[in-house]
C-alpha cells in the first residue's frame, strides 16, 4: 500500500529535526553550562536521530518497493548505485582532510591498510559511516524479503543489535563475561565500532519495512504518551549505565532506543501536515546536514580550537550549526544549476 502523500509533510519536518541534533550530539551545546543539561542531550535526546534516519529510508524504500509488481531489481539496483555514488563522491570530499593529515604528520603503509578497511567496513570518515551501513542494511532486507515478511527480518535482526548494545553502552559490563569478553576482544580488534549496517542498521531498516505495510490508525496523542514511557525507560537505563560505568564504549546504542524509536516513528506518521514548499526544502537540506557538518567540524577543530568559537560550547554550535545550514542550501541552489552536485544527495 502506497501511503497518502500528507503524511510525508511530518516525516520531512522530523528528518530536519533529527539533523539539528546529530549536530547538537556531535558540538555538545551545553557543556559550557551544565553539565546535566550537556549529558541529557548527548546521552538521551540526540541519540533517537540516526535511528530515525535508518527507519525513514527503510520505509521509503520498502514503500516503493511494495508498490512495484515488476522491476523490483531494478529498482534496488538504482537504489543501491544511487547510494553507492553518494558514498564515493563524500568520501572524496573528506579524504581531502585525510589527505592534509597525513602529509602534516607522516603516512605508513598500515595507515593506509587501516583506511582501506574503514572504507569498506565502517565508513572513510566520520558521520558519512551512515551511508555505507545504509546500503547494507537495505540490501540484507531487501535479499531476506524475497523469502520473509518485514515482520520476521525485523526478528532476526533483534539478536544482533543486542549485540551491538552490549559491545556499546552495556561493554563495562560485557567485558567482565569471560566468553563474551573474548568475543568483543576478537570483534575489535578488526572493527573499531558496532555502528554498521549490520548490528545497527538493519533492524532500524527493518522496521521501516514493517510500517511501510501497516496503516497508523491511532491518534498522535497515544503514541506520544507511549513515546514518553519509553523514553522514561531509556532515561532509567541511561542513568544505571552511566552509575554502574557500563558505558564505556558509547552511549547512542540502547535497548530502549529500539522501541522508543518505534513509538516515536508512529507519532510523526500519525500527525497530519500537509507538504509544502518549506518542508520540501527541510527534505533536501536535512541529509546535505547530515553529511556535511563533518567539513566544519573538521575545520573548527584544525584551525579554531583555541578560540570563543571552540572554547564556548553555545558558539561552537550555533556556528557549525549556522555553517551547515547555509552551506546546505547554497549547495541546492547550485545545483539546480550543475546538476551532476544533485548526486551528493
Amino acid at each position: 500500500m502506497v501511503r497518502e502523500r500528507k503524511q510525508y509533510g511530518a516525516l520531512d519536518l522530523a528528518k530536519f529535526i533529527a539533523a539539528i541534533l546529530i549536530i547538537v550530539l556531535h558540538t555538545n551545546p551545553f557543556s559550557s553550562y551544565s553539565s546535566i543539561l550537556n549529558f541529557g542531550f548527548r546521552s538521551i535526546i540526540t541519540v533517537i536521530a540516526v535511528p530515525f534516519f535508518f527507519i525513514t529510508s527503510g520505509f521509503l524504500f520498502c514503500t516503493k518497493l511494495n508498490s512495484l509488481n515488476e522491476d523490483r531489481s531494478s529498482y534496488f539496483k538504482n537504489y543501491i548505485k544511487r547510494l553507492g555514488i553518494m558514498y564515493l563522491l563524500w568520501s572524496a570530499v573528506y579524504f581531502i582532510f585525510v589527505a592534509i593529515d597525513w602529509i602534516k604528520n607522516g603516512v605508513t603503509v598500515n595507515d593506509v591498510l587501516q583506511y582501506v578497511k574503514r572504507f569498506f567496513f565502517e565508513g572513510s570518515y566520520s558521520t558519512i559511516w551512515f551511508l555505507p551501513a545504509l546500503i547494507t542494511a537495505v540490501s540484507i532486507v531487501y535479499l531476506l524479503r524475497k523469502k520473509l515478511s518485514y515482520e520476521k527480518i525485523f526478528l532476526l535482526a533483534v539478536p544482533f543489535y543486542i549485540i551491538a548494545c552490549l559491545g556499546s553502552s552495556y561493554y563495562g559490563l560485557t567485558v567482565k563475561i569471560p566468553l563474551v569478553s573474548d568475543f568483543y576482544n576478537a570483534y575489535f580488534s578488526f572493527f573499531d565500532t558496532v555502528k554498521n549496517g549490520i548490528l545497527f542498521g538493519w533492524v532500524y531498516v527493518a522496521l521501516g519495512g514493517v510500517f511501510s505495510e501497516k496503516t497508523i490508525k491511532a491518534k498522535p496523542c497515544k503514541y506520544l504518551v507511549l513515546t514518553g514511557v519509553f523514553f522514561i525507560f531509556m532515561v532509567s537505563e541511561t542513568v544505571v549505565q552511566t552509575y554502574l560505568k557500563w558505558a564505556t564504549n558509547g552511549v547512542d546504542t540502547k535497548l530502549m532506543l529500539l522501541p522508543l524509536s518505534v513509538c516515536l516513528f508512529c507519532f510523526v506518521m500519525s500527525l497530519n501536515i500537509k507538504p509544502n514548499p518549506a518542508l520540501v526544502w527541510m527534505r533536501k537540506l536535512s541529509l546535505l546536514m547530515f553529511l556535511s557538518q563533518r567539513i566544519f567540524l573538521t575545520l573548527f577543530d584544525w584551525f579554531l580550537t583555541d578560540t570563543i568559537f571552540v572554547q564556548n560550547s553555545m558558539v561552537y554550535f550555533i556556528s557549525i550549526l549556522g555553517l551547515t545550514l547555509i552551506f546546505s542550501f547554497a549547495f541546492i541552489v547550485v545545483s539546480n544549476k550543475i546538476r551532476l552536485l544533485k548526486k551528493f544527495y
